[in-house]
């Protein structure tokens, strides 16, 4: 979380950053901050008027379109990922020190805008802004909260300065994680905070050369590579938030079970949702990016798929998995 420390001399804090600017006020006439309204996202009718590809929706085509699909069983993913966050934080939406009464936090890659929402909850005077590729969240939200569609590896044109940015499982979405963090400087307030949380498979071919599960892993990283934009946490490292300007760079990482094998109940339940999420997950994530990047049959890959999650709900396999 890096940090933006000073007007002159920004910091980051590890997957946080802080900055600094006029701090920004809600709008006065807006008595009821806790009021549903519908979220002003400034759509044209062909923005929703999204592909379908080998069965699984998504926000884009083409050579270089982000490989994640956008449809109901990703929006489930998403959901229950956002469950196992606040399970593995305790309750927490973020580990960045912010404020009590923090002004504009910004969420990259909102999803479902789920994080959004319960910050603009549990923050009522502070304005939320959630961007994504997609349109998917929903319309009744609190009335500090405010989606865009938007992309992140276009130049920024936000006219605030922000208190937290936040960005969390975009491994394999940017060509380079180096101007991202350098947009999130440019747009924090001198103490603010980045905070960037991403999840990465152990090496499997060390683990468990030649199973299911390896080939899987290995098929999405060459792919991710081939299309330019890698997959893992390799962004997470300190010396790219400090050549972004960030200071005070703090990294957190956490071992979550593969599945309910753990003694612990809070740790099992964290398992058990990892593993949802990653079933879920499973085709969504490969299939596009095989098909593309590597010349896969859709067959191939479902097939390879099935095998996993056959492995995968054995309960044979006692993984962690670094976040």
């Amino acid at each position: 979380m890096p940090n933006r420390d000073g007007p002159s001399t920004p910091t980051p804090d590890d997957s946080m950053a802080d900055s600094d600017l006029d701090m920004a006020t809600t709008d006065p006439e807006t008595s009821d901050r806790w009021s549903m309204h519908t979220s002003t996202k400034s759509l044209v009718g062909s923005v929703l008027d999204y592909p379908v590809e080998n069965g699984r929706r998504y926000c884009d085509t083409g050579p270089d379109a982000y490989f994640m699909p956008n449809d109901e069983q990703e929006q489930t993913r998403l959901n229950i990922l956002h469950q196992m966050y606040l399970l593995l934080l305790r309750g927490e939406l973020t580990l960045a020190p912010v404020s009590d009464d923090p002004d504009r936090i910004l969420d990259i890659g909102t999803g479902t805008g789920e994080w959004a929402i319960a910050m603009a909850e549990r923050y009522p005077d502070a304005d939320v802004t959630g961007t994504d590729l997609s349109a998917i969240q929903p319309d009744a939200v609190p009335s500090n909260v405010f989606f865009e569609v938007d992309n992140a590896e276009e130049e920024w044109t936000f006219s605030s300065q922000y208190d937290l940015i936040h960005a969390r499982n975009l491994s394999g979405s940017f060509r380079s994680w180096q101007a991202i963090y350098e947009e999130c400087f440019r747009h924090l307030k001198p103490g603010g905070y980045l905070e960037v949380i991403d999840f990465d498979y152990p090496e499997m071919d060390a683990l468990l050369p030649n199973s299911v599960i390896a080939i899987y892993v290995g098929a999405v990283r060459e792919a991710a590579d081939r299309a330019g934009r890698p997959w893992g946490i390799g962004h997470l490292k300190r010396s790219m938030f400090e050549a972004a300007g960030f200071e005070e760079v703090k990294v957190t990482t956490m071992e979550v079970p593969l599945g309910p094998w753990p003694d612990d109940p809070v740790e099992r339940s964290v398992g058990k949702m990892w593993l949802v999420a990653c079933l879920e997950g499973m085709v969504g994530g490969s299939l596009r990016l095989l098909t593309r990047d590597l010349g896969w049959e859709v067959e191939e890959v479902l097939e390879l798929c099935t095998k996993l999650r056959a492995l995968l709900v054995s309960e044979s396999l006692r993984i962690h998995t670094p976040m």
